[in-house]
């Protein structure tokens, strides 16, 4: 099929849980042999005036602030399907609605993250689908070895993801050491500096990232807002990682893991893609 698949970075523009996500869904998809032009923020328009099978919009933050002509033309490209990752707050109601209608198919990762949307929009979503963020399961795995870390946090460093509790609860437990590996838009080694119990490590490649989770204790993650997934809770889960610290009724993945246990969760992360590409090929 010939696919314009429309998202506001590639994973080489911005590395985040979505890019990552989208990165594996369009490389099974090019494996199944599908024709696919990626749309970002510093595409040219007139991709939007060519005939498509299926046109699949993914994130659309950036698009919004960056190139906000373009969501007119997005909301009312025929054959559409939505892949959504997050609360899509960031568009007005009115346009929010338009572009989900005109989706004949609306793909959420997790139940908690199609709940909460409907307790926020309502349902006006067509064809609804659970789909998980896809995560290489053969890497993300339980092995023996020592458990070198006591408290870990790997990923985005920002406010939403909930930074401030992070120190709050290195203040509260003087006892706990917090190995913190991320990277920000920002400074975020600057926000530790008079923590004395967290040691910030920077960023990790992420083929490297499934040994920090091997071998750590606990992992962290109190975010401000709603996680319809979160990568790193699901990875750590998949890794053995047993002590999840933090607001956990608020991650999708943690919710899906508790519901479905261990096994059928790595099955359901492990098949994501393929999952994904089998729904799109029986519209």
């Amino acid at each position: 099929m010939k696919i314009l698949f429309i998202s506001d970075f590639t994973l080489q523009q911005r590395e985040g849980g979505a890019q990552v996500s989208n990165d594996l869904i369009l490389k099974k998809g090019r494996e199944l042999g599908h024709d696919i032009i990626e749309h970002t923020h510093s595409s040219s328009i007139t991709d939007f005036l060519s005939s498509y099978d299926v046109v699949i919009n993914s994130n659309l933050e950036g698009i919004s602030k960056i190139s906000p002509e373009k969501i007119n033309y997005i909301t009312n490209l025929p054959n559409s399907v939505r892949l959504e990752h997050d609360s899509c707050s960031y568009l007005d109601p009115k346009t929010r609605e338009d572009l989900f209608s005109n989706c004949v198919k609306t793909f959420f990762l997790s139940e908690f993250h199609y709940s909460f949307f409907k307790d926020l929009y309502g349902d006006y979503f067509k064809n609804v689908e659970i789909v998980y963020d896809p995560i290489d399961v053969n890497l993300f795995r339980k092995v023996e070895t020592k458990k070198v870390y006591d408290v870990v946090y790997c990923g985005f460093l920002h406010q939403l993801k909930g930074i401030n509790n992070l120190i709050h609860f290195s203040r509260n437990n003087p006892d706990r050491h917090i190995s913190v590996f991320g990277w920000g838009d920002t400074n975020p080694e600057s926000s530790f500096e008079k923590e004395t119990n967290i040691d910030f490590k920077g960023s990790k490649p992420y083929e490297e990232v499934a040994s920090v989770f091997q071998q750590a204790q606990a992992v962290f993650h109190s975010p401000i807002v709603n996680e319809p997934f979160c990568r790193m809770i699901g990875e750590a889960l998949l890794c053995g990682v047993e002590e999840i610290i933090g607001q956990t009724d608020k991650i999708g993945s943690y919710l899906e893991f508790q519901k479905v246990g261990y096994e059928k969760f790595k099955e359901k992360c492990g098949k994501a893609t393929e999952t994904f590409w089998t729904a799109i090929e029986n519209l």
